[in-house]
């Protein structure tokens, strides 16, 4: 997106609302006080975490994770990777337990088929070992974490990875699934007017909850998206980057990305992140390289996964430059952050289409996502009458990716006055791997407006943002498949997706559709009341998840489909269709 705040210091009325962080990355610094980039202090967040420091998530398990789940069907095998960190293991014990949603507390034993040596594609290590274990049949259809335990060298090592694991009773031939982009925790531009950095809108400023020391307020605007996905209850979603701002000081990653990372932890649904530029930038080049925050807190830059037969999908790091070229100056200034690919991704991304296309079953879905469009290609796109324009390509051609101070800040100026989209290499080859491969589906963000093109047989999707800055309005895009094809995708033409605020109005603070219970859900009531409101335009079904006093139910309205017992508790999953413009009353109550 447009760097409106460039060059501005009037970002300063907002900043003393804004953490400063206590260490970088791996590198220690001082508390409180310590300039933060340039300009502003900040005591809010230090208050409540005066000892803040990084907190590494990904450890021993390094797939699946958080961020590249495995879908797997009761009875399958599923091959996780663990890097034993150069120990000799054994004693291996595998566990599914409930996430942090659940009002459960069941576990489930997964039987350990096979360990070999196994290797991975972004993790250098020689002490990776594949471990095959099985699904049981009985285990509930449900998103899980996962536990892993063993002992090498004597010691006994416990690892664990929230929501990565999602067991399903089938694969379902006709599907959904959801796009969420440029989410941008710790964003100033949900204070008010993108155009003028100085201005606070209280109604925004609301929404933007911006660092709120009560939890249920801050960033309200990602949680009631957040709530809006687990009430569509897709299959997997995939979200592609810009999770936070990572522009403002060359310390703030260090609680952005933990941030970043609890938050995202409130969906109830399989995952796929891949990051963008703001998750990406290499603040004041030795403080901070957020590609070493990626990789220790979501894992791979890059990755692909398969939903049963049905789907192949390849996550990129399209923001895949060198760290000279990514890093900025004081507090808001970087030179790129326009899209790029280079030459070892884009080989992994065709060798991987190749492999699967081996296997591949007909009518099979085939997409990528990432953050940067390959069809908007700054070399086409920024004014070629420009004398600015035509000096800077010429740079760029003498020395490509380009890492030559000159040409960077030239790049910046221009990226200013037009923006940078794809930036630099490999687009148009990608492009042609894509199409030679089969590739139906490539979404993007990081516009932050909506935008649907089709060429050469690939539909291309741009999805607004979630930050509150989104054009026509802050939204996802749902993408619903059947019978091997992609059947809609748009909320409203042209190519709108779905807003996440009642006929896209933000101030307004109202959800295009909610579920209120009428008493908590925490599993220790016997009977039970939704409201379930829709807003929307147009039919909405929802799946609605109920944790009730052990025993046997009945339901007014919709659809049972899950429901069992697990120790003193009752777990139900209803799912009802509200009319557009509506709501419905769903009462749940013992037989």
């Amino acid at each position: 997106m447009k760097k409106w705040f460039k060059k501005s210091f009037a970002l300063l009325v907002v900043f003393s609302i804004l953490p400063l962080s206590t260490e970088a990355l791996e590198t220690p610094l001082s508390s409180a006080g310590v300039k933060d980039g340039g300009i502003g202090n900040s005591t809010h967040y230090l208050d409540s975490a005066p000892n803040i420091s990084l907190d590494k998530k990904v450890n021993q398990i390094i797939y699946p994770l958080f961020a590249t789940p495995a879908i797997k069907k009761k009875g399958e095998a599923l091959t996780l990777k663990i890097d034993t960190q150069g120990k000799e293991a054994g004693s291996w014990s595998v566990k599914l337990k409930q996430t942090n949603h659940s009002s459960l507390n069941s576990e489930y034993e997964l039987p350990v088929k096979s360990i070999q040596q196994g290797d991975s594609h972004w993790k250098d290590s020689s002490s990776i070992v594949n471990v095959t274990v099985t699904i049981p049949e009985g285990t509930p259809q449900k998103l899980y974490d996962l536990e892993v335990a063993y002992t090498g060298n004597g010691q006994r090592t416990t690892d664990e990875q929230p929501h990565s694991v999602k067991v399903v009773d089938e694969y379902n031939k006709d599907f959904t699934f959801l796009h969420l982009t440029d989410t941008h925790i710790g964003s100033p531009r949900n204070l008010g007017d993108p155009e003028d950095p100085s201005s606070i809108d209280p109604a925004l400023a609301k929404e933007a909850g911006m660092w709120d020391p009560d939890p249920k307020k801050r960033w309200l605007y990602l949680q009631k998206a957040i709530k809006e996905v687990n009430l569509k209850n897709p299959d997997f979603v995939v979200v592609t980057g810009d999770l936070m701002y990572g522009q403002m000081n060359p310390q703030e990653y260090i609680y952005e990305y933990e941030e970043t990372y609890k938050m995202l932890q409130k969906l109830n649904v399989p995952v796929y992140i891949v990051p963008g530029n703001h998750d990406y930038y290499a603040q004041d080049a030795t403080l901070t390289d957020g590609a070493k925050y990626w990789e220790k807190y979501f894992g791979p830059q890059y990755f692909s996964f398969d939903y049963g037969p049905y789907a192949h999908f390849i996550g990129y790091n399209s923001f895949d430059w060198h760290k000279f070229d990514r890093s900025g100056n004081g507090t808001v200034s970087v030179p790129t952050w326009g899209g790029q690919i280079r030459e070892e991704q884009l080989n992994w991304v065709k060798e991987d289409l190749q492999r699967n296309g081996q296997t591949a079953e007909s009518g099979q879905i085939r997409g990528l996502f990432s953050h940067h469009n390959p069809l908007w290609r700054d070399r086409e796109i920024w004014p070629q009458d420009d004398p600015e324009v035509q000096n800077y390509w010429k740079q760029y051609d003498e020395k490509h990716n380009p890492q030559r101070l000159e040409t960077l800040v030239l790049g910046e100026k221009l990226g200013i006055k037009y923006d940078q989209q794809w930036h630099g290499e490999n687009a148009k080859e990608l492009i042609s791997v894509m199409k030679e491969n089969n590739v139906t589906l490539s979404l993007h963000g990081h516009t932050h407006i909506d935008n649907v093109t089709k060429e050469d047989g690939i539909l291309y999707t741009t999805t607004t943002a979630i930050e509150l800055t989104g054009k026509p309005w802050v939204g996802f895009r749902d993408f619903s498949v059947q019978g091997g094809q992609i059947e809609s995708y748009n909320y409203e033409e042209p190519g709108h997706s779905t807003p996440v605020y009642q006929d896209g109005d933000t101030k307004g603070g109202t959800m295009s559709f909610d579920a209120v219970y009428q008493t908590g859900n925490d599993g220790s009531a016997s009977s039970q009341q939704v409201e379930v409101t829709n807003r929307l335009h147009k039919p909405l079904t929802v799946t609605i998840p109920l944790y009730m006093t052990e025993g046997n139910y009945n339901v007014s309205t919709g659809n049972i489909l899950q429901n069992y017992a697990s120790g003193s508790k009752q777990y139900l999953e209803v799912q009802l269709t509200i009319p557009a413009n509506s709501s419905e009353t769903l009462i749940v109550q013992k037989k």
